[in-house]
């Protein structure tokens, strides 16, 4: 673990599987600048837009496997 959890929780399901949350205080990591950003925008005729220009398109699997 990064640091000395502050708090831990343990949960047991249904299924008597036990589960352990622990929270932790951490320094945030500063990423390099980098220039090369791309943003995207979902649709609905394309999958994604992304601000460079460049779309792609659905996957359609069911469209494919209608035909066989």
């Amino acid at each position: 673990m990064p640091s000395e959890p502050s708090s831990v929780t343990v949960i047991k399901d249904s299924a008597n599987r036990y589960f352990l949350s622990f929270v932790v205080e951490i320094s945030p990591e500063v990423l390099p600048k980098n220039d090369n950003s791309v943003g995207i925008d979902l649709g609905i005729k394309t999958f994604a837009t992304l601000s460079n220009g460049e779309k792609v398109d659905a996957p359609k699997p069911l469209k494919k496997r209608i035909k066989k």
